[in-house]
Parts: C-alpha cells; sequence; structure tokens
C-alpha cells in the first residue's frame, strides 16, 4: 500500500511591531506577545520578529526586547528606524513618497508604512506572517498550515490572514468566491495581518498608486500601495473563514 504523503511546507517568519503607545503591553504582558500574538497560531515559526519602530527611549526598548529574546519568545529583533535610510533605498521609496491625507501627521503616515517594510526586509523565510502589535487572536486557529497549502497550490494567491474582528459577513461579501476554507478577493489587502511569500513582497514593487484604492484611510500608506500593485496585477487575497483576529 502507498501512503500519500503531503509536500513539505515552506518555513515562515513570524513578525509584530511595537512603538511607544504599544510597547509596554507588547513586551510587558507575559502572555500578549507568547499565546496572543503567537502560540494561538499553532505554527512552528522558523523565526520570531519583533519590529521596534518609533519609540522614545529605544535603549528601554531594546532591553525588554532582549529579555523576550532570553526567555526565547521571539528569535530577535529589530530597529526600524536605525535601518530606515537601508530599508526605503532597497525600495525604492523616499519618506517624502508617504503623503497624508489632511488632518493626518505625516509622522504617522511615514511609520506606519516603516514597519511592514521592515518587516518584510528583514524576514529570512519562504513566507511572512506579519501582524499590527495591537492585532491578536482570542482563540486558537491551525489556519496558517492550509493557507500554506492553498497559496502553493495557486500562485495567483498572493495574501493570506484571518477574518478581521469576527466580520464573516462581511469578509463573505467582499469575495467573488467561497472555497472549503476561504473567502477569495480581488480587491482587498490590509496590514493589519498578511501571509505573504517573501520573495514576492522583497521587491520595489510599492509606488503605485491607483485612484480605486483612495478608500485607504489616512494616505499613501504601505496598505495603499501594496493593494495597488495587487490590482494591477490581479492578485488575489484569501480570507480564512474558520477564525478570526482582534484589531483593537
Amino acid at each position: 500500500m502507498f501512503w500519500l504523503r503531503k509536500k513539505r511546507l515552506p518555513t515562515v517568519a513570524f513578525a509584530t511591531t511595537c512603538w511607544e503607545r504599544d510597547w509596554r503591553t507588547i513586551l510587558h504582558d507575559p502572555e500578549y506577545l507568547r499565546v496572543a500574538q503567537i502560540a494561538r497560531h499553532r505554527f512552528s515559526f522558523s523565526e520570531k520578529i519583533l519590529i521596534i519602530n518609533n519609540v522614545n527611549d529605544l535603549d528601554l526598548v531594546k532591553k525588554a526586547a532582549q529579555q523576550k529574546i532570553d526567555d526565547q519568545t521571539i528569535t530577535r529583533y529589530v530597529s526600524a528606524t536605525e535601518i530606515a535610510d537601508e530599508i526605503l533605498n532597497f525600495f525604492q521609496l523616499k519618506r517624502s513618497d508617504f503623503q497624508p491625507k489632511a488632518g493626518v501627521s505625516a509622522d504617522w503616515i511615514y511609520y506606519n508604512s516603516l514597519a511592514p517594510l521592515a518587516a518584510i526586509y528583514s524576514a529570512t523565510a519562504d513566507y511572512l506572517l506579519y501582524h499590527t502589535g495591537d492585532v491578536w487572536l482570542k482563540n486558537p486557529s491551525s489556519w496558517v498550515e492550509k493557507a500554506l497549502r492553498r497559496m502553493e497550490q495557486n500562485s495567483n494567491y498572493k495574501v493570506a490572514n484571518l477574518t478581521w474582528n469576527s466580520n464573516y459577513k462581511e469578509a463573505k461579501k467582499e469575495a467573488h468566491k467561497t472555497e472549503w476554507n476561504f473567502y477569495v478577493s480581488k480587491i482587498g489587502f490590509s496590514d493589519q495581518m498578511f501571509l505573504v511569500k517573501t520573495a514576492d513582497f522583497r521587491q520595489p514593487i510599492y509606488g503605485e498608486i491607483r485612484p480605486d484604492t483612495d478608500h485607504v484611510p489616512r494616505g499613501d500608506v504601505f496598505e495603499k500601495r501594496l493593494l495597488s500593485y495587487m490590482k494591477n496585477r490581479g492578485w488575489e487575497r484569501i480570507t480564512y473563514r474558520h477564525g478570526s483576529y482582534i484589531h483593537a
């Protein structure tokens, strides 16, 4: 009797980010990062990265992050602000490219985009699962393996994520078709959470902005730029329809 063997899974890096208003929660709460942000994905990540973004006392935050390395919660941390020029040069961007809408801080737009770019730039695994520091899982969900296998089967599925804030009806409405485990959409992307193949996104692809992405709030952020690139190439997003993340 011949037994069918599943193809070996690609490696996946986990990354999240902290900034001045949330680094204490992420690094001082013993359960938040280790359990709510990482363990509840029920996946063995090859590396776990913390992106330190705009904080007031970088040395203090680095010290707290080192403790998370010491207790094996994360593998390493990256100070985005210290390598910002390197990141921007690699992606062929300038700080002035991140233009805000009226009434929005230009600094907010810039740092909001710098964090995911730093994660993509720094990850060494085949895939990257990134989510912002205010995203966490209330319940465990074994979704990453399912998403990887589907993305490996269909090269047009470029982004995967859990459903946001249990809004399953909204995710279904956004989709153009429903599969066994996923809603499939041609119109969506969120920087709150994304699972992507690192090599596809570690490219200078963030210079395109479409008029029909102007609904993205606040300005010309990473989210708007990536959504534009995806739409221009017909890339699709798959949203897991049996599990959700919480965005505070």
